[in-house]
Parts: structure tokens; sequence; C-alpha cells
């Protein structure tokens, strides 16, 4: 029972089921997304910044760019990788900035964080639904 995933053109096979859950995730909390209409691209390929996992390149031949990192996809969980392509498309798609905000737990209230500002990234199943309702929700406001 494969369930068939949407294609992007553009963008890396690899990064089409993440593209996909995106546009269903913004769907289930009323935002309709099409990011095959808004033209953004999308690669694995390697980032020489060191530390970066994940860019939102904003180039005159490619507006509108998700790069995310080889040797981070390599070694990540389903969960990092669905967080940081999601980060990503909330720069390129919803023009969200960095929001470093924690929970009285230090743990990011936001996956718009920095990755610099001292909140403690903590992306499961149990908190997963909260932090995509503020990636959508704050970006409707």
């Amino acid at each position: 029972d494969l369930e068939i995933v949407k294609s992007f053109d553009g963008v890396e096979a690899d990064l089409w089921e993440h593209f996909d859950n995106f546009e269903k995730e913004a769907a289930k909390r009323g935002m309709h997304i099409d990011l095959a209409a808004s033209g953004i691209t999308g690669s694995i390929e390697k980032i020489h910044t060191p530390g970066m996992v994940g860019i939102c390149n904003h180039k005159v031949d490619t507006p509108n760019h998700v790069m995310i990192d080889i040797d981070f996809w390599n070694s990540a969980s389903e969960s990092a990788r669905e967080m940081i392509i999601f980060h990503e498309l909330g720069h390129c798609y919803l023009h969200r900035g960095h929001n470093d905000t924690a929970h009285s737990d230090g743990t990011c209230s936001s996956i718009m964080r920095s990755g610099m500002g001292g909140c403690v990234d903590f992306y499961t199943n149990s908190n997963r639904g909260g932090l995509l309702n503020e990636l959508f929700v704050e970006a409707q406001n």
C-alpha cells in the first residue's frame, strides 16, 4: 500500500514527501499552500558554512531555494529532516523570521528558532502538533 507522493518541479525527489507534508499540515490548520505553484525549489548538497544544516536561498536565478546539507541529511532522523525542511519552508514560503522564544523548561517554542538563541530543540511526536500550530498560525497573523 504505497502512498503516491506528489512531485515538485525543481525539488530533489528525497524532499518531496516533506514538501507534501508541509502542505498537508498547513491544510489541517485551514491554510492552503501550493509549493509547486510558488516555484520554490530544493536540493540536498554540501553547505560549506560550519554548523549550518539548511538554508533558504534568495538568489536571482532561484528566488526561493531550500538547501539541506548532505552530511546532515545522511545522518538525521526523519523527524529532524522534517523539522529542518519545515523551518526552511517557514522562511521561503511563510516569510517567517527566527523566533528564539523558549518554554519555561528551556525548549524552543518555535521550529523557527535560529539555533543561536539558547533554547533547546525538542521536536517529537508529543510536541510536533504544537510546534506546527505555532509555525502556521503565526504565519497567518
